[in-house]
């Protein structure tokens, strides 16, 4: 009962007698009109263009004039922030900021964006912190922002923030934003903050993927950029696309990406970092069986795939990692006779390259090794394993099975 009190007189004694006759609503609406009026001249970015930004500052500043209202939250329950969510997506709604319909139903029948996504709001009671993201609609999907705040002498203060304010073809990443995840311990005066987002688009579940990382200051302009990665991934394969935690010394990441054998169709995709307050270092796991290793040695860098080689077969490696062979997997792979040593070969149906077979050195529980290459199959090699490839998460996938 203290509870439906509480939200009940938050939400209207407090909340609603602080919207009456916003005046920033209606700068924001004559913003998207104008958006929306000028999208055809913006197609390569998706109708997005510098008006965005200011509709994101605009909205960001309303919200965080409502924040001061905010009752101190000692019990960590965070319902009166829900309520103000509540109320603020209630006030956008009747002046007409979000689309009336679905998509391709607004009121000029054009699908261009220019309308508002759900303001969210999210209370951390246990890292102390409070999160904010908005959305504003663009061809095919939102735009989304992020913005982090810590309560500071009675007031909720930003310290940090991530949007997408560069509209050019090559530069502008239109996100949707998974995950915004906090690295213990959060009373700490800088901890890191980890986001997660994917490409939103109209049709198919191939798009890119975004891993971003910061070290925060004590304000947003003290934050440090330590990690922007992308990459080409697979969406469809579970309800969660992507998956990450952040500890005090290290961040880990999976999603699904596809594989160099179409066959195959795609893998898992490991990202482990150790942190340090000026950079980021990737550790093991970098795979979680013997093929995905393989496709994970090939496809970096050199200067990062020979840390994950035996210094005394360096050079025959770097030769093999350098030359476009084969993409096919000879089945299956095999687990060879000394105990820590598997073979996984590669091959082409057509025949015009030589078969490559990779000796890899697997130790527990996920440390891989690639110890030799060679065109023949080794001797020792020769338990088939196809229990060395089958399907691993470092993540509970909570999809729904029929």
């Amino acid at each position: 009962m203290k509870a439906v009190l509480k939200l009940f007189g938050f939400g209207l004694a407090t909340v609603l007698a602080a919207y009456a006759g916003d005046s920033p609503l209606a700068d924001i609406r004559l913003e998207l009109e104008q958006t929306r009026g000028e999208a055809l001249q913006h197609e390569e970015t998706r109708g997005a263009s510098p008006r965005l930004t200011i509709v994101k500052h605009k909205l960001r500043d309303w919200v965080e004039a409502k924040l001061d209202g905010l009752p101190s939250d000692d019990n960590g329950d965070g319902e009166a922030v829900l309520a103000l969510a509540a109320q603020l997506n209630e006030e956008l709604k009747r002046e007409r900021l979000f689309r009336s319909g679905g998509y391709g139903d607004d009121d000029d029948g054009r699908d261009f964006g220019g309308f508002l996504g759900p303001v969210v709001l999210e209370y951390r009671g246990r890292e102390g912190y409070l999160v904010l993201q908005t959305a504003i609609e663009v061809t095919c999907g939102f735009d989304e922002s992020a913005y982090l705040y810590r309560r500071q002498d009675g007031q909720w203060k930003r310290i940090w923030e991530t949007e997408q304010n560069t509209y050019t073809k090559d530069r502008y990443k239109v996100q949707r934003i998974r995950a915004v995840l906090l690295s213990p311990p959060f009373n700490a005066p800088s901890p890191y903050v980890l986001t997660l987002g994917t490409e939103p688009w109209c049709s198919s579940n191939w798009h890119d993927l975004y891993v971003r990382l910061w070290k925060l200051g004590s304000s947003d302009e003290d934050s440090r950029l330590l990690l922007d990665e992308s990459e080409w991934a697979f969406l469809g394969e579970h309800d969660i696309p992507v998956q990450g935690s952040i500890g005090r010394e290290d961040a880990l990441i999976e999603y699904t990406i596809g594989s160099i054998d179409g066959g195959v169709f795609s893998r898992e995709s490991v990202l482990h970092y150790s942190l340090a307050p000026d950079a980021v270092k990737r550790i093991d796991p970098i795979a979680l069986s013997p093929r995905d290793f393989v496709e994970e040695w090939l496809s970096e860098p050199w200067e990062q795939s020979r840390r994950w080689s035996q210094p005394s077969a360096h050079v025959v490696l770097r030769k093999v990692h350098h030359d476009t062979g084969p993409n096919e997997f000879i089945d299956p792979t095999r687990h060879c006779r000394t105990p820590d040593l598997w073979q996984v070969g590669l091959g082409s149906s057509d025949g015009e390259k030589p078969p490559v077979y990779y000796l890899i050195r697997w130790r527990p529980p996920y440390h891989f090794t690639m110890v030799g290459a060679s065109p023949h199959s080794y001797p020792g090699c020769v338990e088939k394993d196809p229990g060395a490839d089958e399907y691993r998460t470092l993540f509970p996938v909570q999809d729904w099975r029929e």
